[in-house]
């Protein structure tokens, strides 16, 4: 990744493109938000059919049928969808794009504030007791404020069901209370196999002990800024954001299973645990996720420059449409700039450095997303998974992000 780039001493061709797009808008009169509004949702409703289609075997005679129930007084109403179709296998894969939006919007949040370690020591913030709502009689316990505020979100949590979901993984599963509400049990899709080992698969120990020793130091400044409540805050929501993506692996890995279930039978039965994620790597793909991670780090981080948008008046359409080609310019730009490497990666001043969200993807999300899932293809073929698989490490331990694995703003 770390390759020399000559400095540019004349625009270059995308930039000028830019430019022209930015001058076409300005122009432009063909602006047409119902238009859009209304593409968008006809490809949100062709998706669930479809999807509709392949779990459910409901046929598009059907589909259409249930649209036209759906309509009253000549106006079409949303049409319902069920937790059926948001697991669906095609809703899957959507789901990890949109996953990265949220995962860098929390460390965002978690990069503003310094590194804090005083929530994570246990008995840092003393007198806490006992979590809200948790199981555990153990009264004695001392927690990290961390733990004491993860645990007593968990708790709470678990009462509208969120555990029961196969998306969703707790960090303290013996501390969850039992749920005595009226709230009905959701319908899931059997997506995944019924395997009790495989439904016990659960990374959230690697995760949050990584999370704690090389994720928070490669974003947050050292020291301490008397933010511990908003600290722990953004820290519940980086760590649930980053459970849910690498426990997607155990429907990514049912997915290639489906798709070559002789081959992964083969090598499991062999125990060649390297065939098996050579087999499942699909190295185009993780590239165009490392891309797509830089570029949205690159683009979110960032502030819009509003001295080189225009001046715009009340209800000046023209005016409006400007702004939105001109930040989208400024954004290109500078995530172009930010692919490139060179200088302007390596003095990017951002939120948080892009090459650290690619390096968390590259040496953290990607690889725990795929131990979870030669886990899963293990218990799937009817073998234990090896040791170096286990759930409370990584098979590649990684250590530190930062600075070492940053050079010249690339991810090494």
């Amino acid at each position: 990744m770390n390759m020399k780039r000559s400095t540019m001493t004349h625009p270059s061709p995308l930039l000028i493109a830019l430019l022209s797009l930015f001058l076409t808008a300005q122009c432009s009169k063909a602006y047409s938000p119902s238009i859009m509004a209304s593409s968008s949702h006809i490809r949100w409703s062709s998706s669930l059919s479809s999807t509709a289609s392949a779990v459910d075997g409901s046929s598009s005679s059907s589909t259409s049928s249930h649209n036209n129930n759906n309509k009253q007084d000549g106006e079409d109403n949303e049409e319902n969808i069920t937790t059926r179709d948001l697991l669906s296998l095609d809703h899957i894969r959507s789901t990890l794009i949109r996953q990265e939006e949220t995962i860098i919007f929390a460390l965002i949040e978690r990069a503003q504030f310094r590194q804090n370690d005083i929530v994570y020591k246990v008995g840092g913030v003393p007198g806490l007791g006992v979590p809200p709502g948790s199981s555990s009689d153990e009264k004695e316990d001392e927690f990290s404020f961390l733990d004491f505020m993860l645990s007593g979100t968990e708790a709470l949590h678990s009462l509208v069901r969120r555990y029961e979901s196969p998306e969703e993984h707790a960090f303290f599963p013996s501390r969850l209370p039992p749920r005595t509400n009226s709230l009905s049990e959701l319908d899931y899709p059997n997506l995944l196999s019924n395997d009790e080992a495989i439904n016990d698969l659960n990374w959230s120990q690697i995760l949050y002990e990584k999370y704690l020793s090389v994720i928070v130091p490669a974003i947050s400044a050292k020291g301490d800024d008397e933010q511990h409540g908003s600290t722990v805050i953004s820290d519940i929501a980086a760590l649930q954001a980053l459970s849910k993506r690498i426990h997607y692996g155990k429907f990514v890995a049912e997915s290639k299973y489906r798709s070559n279930p002789t081959g992964f039978q083969q090598l499991v039965d062999a125990g060649d645990a390297a065939g098996v994620m050579k087999l499942l790597t699909n190295e185009k793909v993780e590239e165009q996720v490392l891309t797509r991670a830089r570029l949205k780090a690159t683009t979110y981080g960032r502030e819009p420059l509003m001295s080189s948008l225009p001046q715009v008046s009340d209800g000046d359409l023209d005016g409006t449409t400007a702004i939105i080609a001109a930040a989208a310019a400024q954004a290109v730009v500078a995530a172009v700039e930010a692919v490139r490497g060179g200088d302007f990666a390596a003095n990017f001043k951002g939120k948080v450095d892009p090459a650290v969200i690619e390096c968390i993807y590259r040496e953290l999300i990607i690889p725990m997303t795929k131990d979870i899932e030669v886990a899963y293809l293990f218990l799937r073929c009817g073998r234990e998974p090896p040791a170096e698989y286990a759930s409370d490490r990584m098979s590649v331990d990684v250590t530190e992000l930062a600075p070492s694995c940053i050079v010249n703003g690339y991810c090494q």
